[in-house]
């Protein structure tokens, strides 16, 4: 099983890829996604943006994108839509000059699956309560300032219950409401840091989505490299896998993990700071060993 996350280049822990070349081995010919020669169309600095990404096993040939424009995204998600796909997993980075740019992931599904990016506090705020009394859901929430103010991108799912979400909030208060949540019988499905000033910022507030469930899941907000790494080894151990991942960078640049993870016993390998091409290459790898993108984020960090 890949049990210790990557975090750099050629950082693969002996154990873990003595595993994946067993792998290799059984799914020998197996065909790399076709997106990834094409997806990248950043006009960032290869040197300078590092990607965060998880893979779950999966045999579906799903499609993902990095660091397109929200036109050219939006365009795509129309036509993955009409072929039964629909998007999963949404983050946004802004490159050198300023401009937005997004990450997606599309998963086999059908019926409604609305996807909201750019919108204004007001708008994103109106359409939640639109939607919500259409039977769909929030399931994922970026937040993030530009051009003055923050900006909402959003997913949303058919569902009917009673889903908690927060953005705004500290640290501090989205863990007291997670213990709150968790006796009413919900569980945290995302839990993203966003930095109030970009690039960098001294306060650090939290988007928050809450789902139904039971089991006692694991969760980490703001931790280093280091402290991330060993809760995933622990957190194995016991049987669970990660979920979802996300980082951000403090005033001083560091990176800081936010990480959730759930009951599992597949090998999921995670990468955490890699570049560009060392994240292609690790795709086409772990596709070929029956793995699927499941996470996908980047930011702007140090060369």
């Amino acid at each position: 099983m890949i049990r210790n996350l990557v975090r750099r280049r050629r950082r693969l822990l002996a154990a873990s890829l003595g595993v994946l070349l067993t792998l290799t081995a059984l799914v020998a010919g197996a065909a790399a996604p076709a997106a990834a020669g094409s997806a990248d169309r950043a006009t960032i600095q290869a040197p300078t943006l590092r990607f965060d990404a998880i893979w779950e096993p999966g045999t579906d040939n799903r499609a993902w994108v990095h660091t397109w424009t929200a036109q050219d995204l939006l365009a795509r998600n129309s036509e993955l839509f009409n072929q039964g796909w629909r998007i999963d997993s949404l983050t946004a980075v802004k490159d050198i000059n300023g401009e937005m740019r997004y990450n997606a992931i599309w998963k086999p599904g059908s019926g409604l699956s609305p996807v909201v990016i750019g919108w204004t506090e007001q708008q994103f705020f109106a359409q939640v309560s639109t939607y919500w009394s259409q039977g769909l859901r929030p399931w994922r929430i970026n937040r993030y300032r530009h051009a003055g103010s923050f900006r909402y991108d959003a997913i949303f799912k058919p569902g009917t219950d009673g889903r908690r979400w927060v953005v705004d909030w500290t640290r501090a208060d989205l863990l007291a409401e997670d213990a709150k949540m968790r006796a009413q019988g919900y569980r945290l499905i995302q839990a993203t840091g966003v930095a109030q000033n970009n690039p960098i910022s001294t306060d650090i507030r939290y988007v928050g989505i809450w789902m139904p469930g039971t089991d006692s899941r694991p969760t980490l907000l703001g931790g280093t490299w280091d402290e991330i790494s060993q809760a995933n080894g622990n957190h194995w151990v016991s049987g669970y896998r990660m979920k979802y991942l996300s980082s951000y960078l403090t005033n001083t640049g560091l990176v800081r993990y936010d990480a959730i993870w759930e009951p599992g016993t597949d090998g999921r390998p995670v990468i955490a700071g890699w570049n560009a091409a060392g994240f292609a290459a690790k795709n086409a790898e772990f596709w070929a060993l029956g793995y699927r993108p499941t996470v996908l984020q980047s930011y702007l960090g140090p060369n």
